[in-house]
């Protein structure tokens, strides 16, 4: 059976931060999707059998690993101590003509890392994950990606029982936020120095260790930033759940703005609302204070301080050319950003749909928004504002009307969408997976058979509650 070639560096790091493990496969599995990452990775010699049961821990591959990583970090900012891999197994590292690629496969039984979990994933927040990174590429906000999505018959329990699964994601690293704060806070200096300098070499072209931490607190930036863009909100930002390379990751509890909402919480178990939509941003620099600390045996305090002083700039101006994009403005004027956050101020006071409000704005006809909102005084009186500033334009009204649907999406995942595809799943049914895939890897076209998914969601379908365990 011919594979891929492997090349797995970071099992030749320290062995403090790796643990071989055995996955546990699951009942039956069959392969319900696979994308086109299978190619990509040079798996393609692999038939659909071949690739199950290798995903599912049946088969092994030549040069392959399984490992889960040690980590430790912030838990809703308390020290968690260790943590790691509860439920994930590292499966190799391929370079391809996409760069390095790590496969790894969730739900696929316990590690020493796993706690009081069981280590199993289930189908309902599998088709989830599999659903959202596929959807936040289409997006083009860095992400972890997807190969195969597997679902088996054992019976995991959960707030109910539910079935099983194995999600098979694709990313550069796992490199986290926590393997930095593991080391250096359980004072195995070695394996920090060892893991820095794999990082930098390995990922960010041997720079330096602080151009490195610069470029980390700019992608964090710039990504807490593309996030709160499409009204993303992540759900659990725990320090252990931050890439040092800037990639979305981890999607458990996670939610689109439907209604706007600026202090949404998408997560039920987040109690006290630390990750709200609206606390991203702050949030995102938390955690980066808590990374460059790991760092102070290498940098000197003053030089870390500030390095991390750079983040609210770099987050206002990208978030300000976001909102830019998003009005259709090319000039750069001083009021920009006040007028996308009265904006905002205006959708949340009304509860207008985020994804619905801005393509209509990016529509030459507004009538739709008219129609279902009503003449609301306020979005008028903004309406008038945005139209005085686009009197400052140069170029076409049809032309910014096309630049405006190129960075506002018609289509994002809803949770009811989401749940609609989980449903069909559960039956063994791929079709709607397939139809919504499609969708959001180009979600600013048209897609008319789609429409009504478009339209702000229905009452019937709003409140879905996700936590933790999702």
């Amino acid at each position: 059976m011919n594979g891929p070639e492997f090349d797995n560096t970071f099992a030749k790091l320290p062995r403090i931060l790796y643990e071989e493990v055995k996955p546990t496969p699951i009942k039956n599995a069959r392969l319900v999707h696979v994308t086109k990452l299978r190619e990509t990775l040079g798996l393609g010699s692999l038939s659909d059998d071949e690739l199950t049961g290798w995903l599912n821990g049946e088969i092994q591959l030549s040069g392959e690993q399984r490992i889960a990583t040690r980590y430790a970090g912030h838990q809703f900012g308390v020290w968690a101590g260790q943590l790691g891999d509860g439920r994930a197994i590292s499966l190799g590292e391929i370079v391809t003509n996409a760069g390095r690629l790590e496969i790894q496969t969730k739900g696929s039984g316990l590690t020493p890392f796993s706690r009081m979990g069981d280590g199993k994933a289930v189908i309902r927040s599998s088709v989830r994950e599999y659903l959202c990174s596929e959807a936040m590429e289409g997006l083009k906000i860095p992400t972890t990606r997807v190969l195969a999505l597997l679902i088996g018959e054992d019976k995991v329990q959960r707030e109910e029982i539910e079935r099983s699964a194995v999600v098979a994601r694709v990313m550069p690293s796992n490199i986290r936020f926590g393997h930095f704060e593991m080391c250096f806070h359980f004072e195995k200096q070695e394996a920090l120095d060892a893991l820095i300098d794999y990082t930098r070499k390995t990922f960010f072209n041997d720079v330096s260790v602080e151009e490195m931490l610069t470029e980390v607190v700019t992608r964090t930036a710039k990504l807490m930033a593309m996030w709160m863009g499409v009204g993303f909100n992540h759900g659990v930002m725990n320090s252990d759940n931050m890439s040092i390379m800037g990639l979305t990751i981890d999607y458990g509890p996670f939610g689109f703005l439907e209604d706007t909402d600026l202090n949404y919480i998408c997560n039920h178990s987040d109690q006290q609302g630390r990750y709200a939509y609206s606390q991203q941003p702050s949030i995102g620099m938390w955690n980066l204070e808590r990374l460059l600390i790991c760092f102070m045996n290498r940098v000197p305090k003053e030089k870390l301080e500030s390095i991390l002083g750079i983040y609210p700039e770099i987050f206002e101006k990208e978030f300000t050319r976001i909102g830019r994009e998003k009005l259709g403005l090319k000039l750069e004027q001083e009021g920009d950003n006040l007028l996308f956050t009265r904006l905002l101020q205006v959708m949340d006071k009304l509860s207008l749909d985020f994804t619905f409000t801005f393509r209509q704005l990016s529509n030459e006809n507004m009538k739709p928004f008219w129609d279902y909102y009503g003449n609301r005084e306020e979005m008028k009186e903004w309406i008038t504002q945005y139209e005085a500033r686009l009197a400052l334009e140069s170029g076409s009204t049809q032309e910014r009307y096309t630049r405006m649907k190129q960075v506002n999406p018609k289509y994002i995942l809803k949770n009811y969408i989401a749940q609609e595809v989980i449903v069909d799943v559960e039956q063994g049914n791929s079709g709607r997976l397939n139809d919504w895939l499609k969708v959001f890897y180009s979600p600013f076209e048209e897609h008319t058979e789609f429409e009504k998914y478009a339209m702000p969601t229905p009452s019937e379908h709003k409140h879905y509650e996700v936590s933790c365990s999702s």
